[in-house]
């Protein structure tokens, strides 16, 4: 027989049954990593309980806590009382199988194959599910080169408190996460939730949320920033109560963010954008609703002082907190600003029975070397802003605001008081076109096939309506 190939056979057999060993101690190392990062958040706190690694397994039981008591007492409520001998917390079991060759209720490859599983019988007292299910479950498997995929599933799940007289019942979701390239793709959904107080209601049906991330889920808890892509969506809901028993029923609405991270020049670009199809109610009828923002070249180091001032800030009574952001201030604002931050309304419109509209604006602080001498210098601000906006809107809908404007100014003048409702609705519809012919001529408007529009721009302290200086009420240095 080929010794070679006897003697290479050798090394593979002793190389996977030493491997799992050294597996079992990064999943180790990544535990602890785990627990030491919960515990640097304010109001969170985990523990190891027990932790008992094989040649090939490794089993351990964390307790996660919330101290609600701390969080209470940082934001100085003294009216809250906590009758509770200790902070509420749960145990979450870890089970993990140690590769390359793994074993245990499954056969396959990878690093490592996992189950992290919550029992949550701390909680039955408050919620209700089925008792032979955990009340979260986790499964899955890191690759051989360190793609994760794994499931997830929250049962179905009840809460009803008869004197409070409040009901939550809760369908459960599935998740499912696998890797595509260098990030994890994540989607879940759930059928419906719906809470019931005495006097308010709110249903929602067929939620789901598709995730695209680069980072860890470790990161995400800690608010750190890495790229990622996130859809929210629902595709019903009904809100009742909120006025009078009136009842609000919305489609298809929608959270997006989109988070670009600029390596070689430490930034980061987010957009948010929200997004609903219908909205009816009493006298309210909308859709086609856009709100879409985008925050560009944020400075990475100064958002990450921000989130660590954030933390500290919850263990700060409320009356120092105003000084303490002050410091954090002068301490960390000036990098930001010279990066040249943007603010941008990247979309925002509607449609409404009175008629829809657009509009967008854009903002950037530019050429700042050095803070003010005191934050409320308004001309200084202004001096080093650069702004463009643009509204474009329907005769219909120009129509709608002119004529309310009108109103409130009729209303304002001693005449409306002894006038009927008829009369003061005569005298808008007259009125309103000589108001909308007025701003026109005065270049505020401009007047165009299908509607109105407005183009403000504001560069070097200087601001302009449709290219028309127009003053602004301080003189910057």
């Amino acid at each position: 027989m080929n010794k070679p190939l006897l003697a290479g056979a050798g090394v593979t057999l002793v190389a996977l049954g030493i491997a799992p060993y050294f597996i079992g101690s990064s999943v180790e190392d990544n535990v602890n990593a785990a627990v030491n990062g919960i515990n640097e958040q304010a109001v969170y706190s985990a523990e190891v309980l027990s932790y008992d690694k094989g040649w090939f397994s490794t089993k351990a039981e964390i307790k996660l806590a919330i101290d609600f008591q701390a969080l209470f007492n940082a934001q100085n409520v003294d009216a809250v009382e906590m009758p509770l001998d200790e902070n509420p917390n749960i145990t979450a079991t870890l089970v993990a199988h140690h590769g390359p060759v793994y074993f245990g209720d499954g056969v396959g490859l990878g690093r490592v194959h996992y189950t992290v599983s919550i029992d949550g019988d701390e909680l039955r007292e408050y919620v209700q599910w089925d008792g032979q299910q955990p009340i979260y479950h986790n499964e899955g498997v890191v690759g051989l080169f360190g793609g994760l995929s794994y499931e997830d599933v929250i049962p179905a799940l009840s809460a009803t408190n008869e004197e409070e007289g409040f009901t939550l019942l809760f369908s459960g979701y599935t998740g499912e996460a696998k890797p595509d390239g260098g990030q994890t793709l994540y989607t879940s959904s759930g059928e419906s939730l719906s809470i019931n107080a005495d006097e308010f209601s709110m249903k929602m049906a067929n939620l789901s949320m598709d995730v695209a991330y680069d980072g860890s889920m470790m990161e995400a808890f800690k608010g750190e920033l890495f790229e990622s892509k996130i859809e929210a969506l629902i595709e019903t809901m009904e809100v009742s109560g909120l006025e009078a028993g009136a009842t609000v029923q919305l489609e298809n609405i929608a959270l997006i963010t989109d988070t670009n991270i600029d390596k070689d020049n430490n930034t980061a670009n987010v957009y948010v954008e929200y997004a609903i199809d219908k909205v009816e109610g009493p006298e309210l009828e909308a859709s086609d609703m856009v709100l879409g923002v985008a925050l560009n070249n944020l400075d990475v180091d100064f958002i990450k002082a921000y989130q660590d001032f954030s933390k500290t800030s919850l263990m700060i009574p409320p009356e120092e907190v105003p000084a303490k952001m002050m410091e954090f201030v002068e301490a960390n604002l000036l990098p930001q600003l010279k990066a040249e931050p943007e603010l941008n309304i990247t979309t925002l419109k509607a449609t409404l029975p009175e008629g829809s509209f657009t509009a967008h604006a854009n903002t950037k602080l530019v050429g700042i070397d050095a803070l003010p001498g005191t934050m409320e210098d308004v001309a200084y601000w202004v001096t080093h802003l650069m702004a463009d906006a643009q509204i474009v809107a329907d005769k219909a809908f120009a129509q709608s605001v002119a004529s309310g404007y009108m109103m409130g100014q009729l209303m304002a003048t001693p005449q409306a008081q002894n006038m009927s409702a008829e009369e003061l609705e005569a005298a808008v519809e007259q009125q309103t076109p000589m108001m909308l012919s007025t701003f026109a001529q005065q270049g505020l408007i401009k007047e165009t096939e299908k509607g109105y529009e407005t183009k403000l721009e504001l560069k070097d302290g200087k601001a302009s309506v449709n290219g028309t200086p127009i003053p602004l009420p301080f003189a910057p240095q």
